[in-house]
């Protein structure tokens, strides 16, 4: 697909609040019937490895059919294939009724999207047996969701970009709580109101709890192993983006001093979650690889935020010029840096780890790849 292509909608949502780092979305339909997925491919000859996208904004913002997230470029340099999703978010995807059972909506939306990969991807030069998640923020925390509710039989491998699930599950009670809440907001079932009239109750509900996990994937009492190969990384200023909403700051050039002591704390709901994810896949006899990704643009102020390695993997530059966080950098060095991380994204999918140079996870140590790798491929 080129990046003219017709898109879907996505789910109905207000705007992100990281339109500070990333600038605004941009505007397609939105509808709760928003259930689409995008294929990029070589060519619809062929096995290939099968890499499924699964965006981020924290299950309130986004969308696969977005240009952030468009995939040709991955897919023609690095001969693999991929797909986006497009999943419900907010109540429409993650409100569950006292009478519903099982995996968020949202969730099952997810699956079902990794459901038709397996049936229909070798019509397009894909290898049903051969699947990588890899998603970022929430997208990373729906990978651990799925392989939480029994669906790793679906999946080889994981790439969790900044995914925090495992400093946060969902349990039933909390979600049971969350309906209550909504329930009595609505003063009716749900179910019974008019698209229009959902998201000013979710946003309604969610005034004064800007950080609480109001609409998060409901994990079963039991999970169910880890068993997938594992990368599992962060940005190193990945928290400064929260702290900033915390306080209600824009960025600007004392931004990134002004909190740098509190940006290693920040960092631990993502640093914590990915050791926990690769000590997971190590205890179940899988591989696992730990990262890091430092780069910063000269003028943002921002240093290397949540959502940084993005456009080094996905989009054009057309979708990342209004991006706060890349301001003063170049397109030519991300794209350059940037086929460096695209190669060991599509290593990792093709079964052979994301490259030599990058050290593994082991029973007794944790080690720390520094990104982007420069010099032929070595630690900074």
């Amino acid at each position: 697909m080129d990046g003219d292509r017709g898109r879907g909608p996505v789910s109905p949502q207000d705007p992100s609040r990281l339109d500070m780092i990333m600038g605004p979305a941009a505007q397609l339909a939105q509808s709760e019937h928003c259930q689409v997925l995008s294929v990029f491919t070589p060519s619809l000859d062929g096995r290939r490895p099968v890499m499924v996208w699964l965006h981020g904004g924290a299950f309130v913002s986004g969308g696969g059919e977005l240009p952030w997230y468009d995939a040709a470029r991955l897919s023609a340099e690095q001969d693999v294939v991929v797909v986006t999703v497009t999943y419900r978010l907010g109540a429409f995807g993650f409100l569950q009724l006292a009478d519903t059972a099982g995996p968020s909506p949202g969730t099952s939306d997810q699956i079902a999207a990794l459901q038709w990969v397996h049936r229909h991807i070798g019509q397009f030069g894909g290898d049903p047996d051969n699947v990588t998640l890899f998603g970022h923020s929430a997208g990373g925390a729906s990978i651990e969701a799925i392989l939480q509710w029994g669906h790793a039989s679906l999946v080889r491998r994981a790439i969790l970009q900044s995914g925090n699930a495992r400093t946060h599950r969902r349990t039933r009670e909390e979600a049971d709580k969350v309906a209550q809440m909504f329930v009595g907001l609505a003063g009716t079932d749900p179910r019974l109101l008019a698209e229009n009239e959902i998201l000013p109750i979710q946003r309604e509900l969610s005034r004064g709890r800007h950080f609480a996990f109001d609409w998060w994937p409901t994990s079963p009492d039991v999970p169910a192993e880890f068993a997938v190969d594992l990368m599992a990384g962060w940005t190193r200023d990945d928290g400064l983006p929260f702290l900033m909403l915390a306080d209600q700051a824009r960025p600007g050039p004392d931004t990134l001093s002004s909190y740098s002591d509190r940006i290693g704390p920040a960092n631990a709901m993502f640093s914590v979650g990915s050791h926990a994810a690769a000590q997971a896949a190590v205890a179940a006899g899988r591989r696992a690889w730990l990262y890091r990704f430092d780069w910063e643009a000269p003028a943002s102020h921002l240093g290397a935020p949540h959502c940084i390695e993005l456009p080094f993997l996905l989009g054009e530059p057309e979708a990342w010029t209004a991006a706060p966080m890349l301001a003063g950098a170049s397109w030519h060095e991300i794209d350059s840096l940037g086929a460096g991380l695209r190669a060991a994204w599509a290593s990792f999918a093709r079964g052979d780890g994301p490259g030599d140079a990058w050290r593994a996870c082991s029973d007794a140590d944790q080690p720390l790849n520094i990104l982007p790798m420069r010099d032929k491929g070595r630690n900074p």
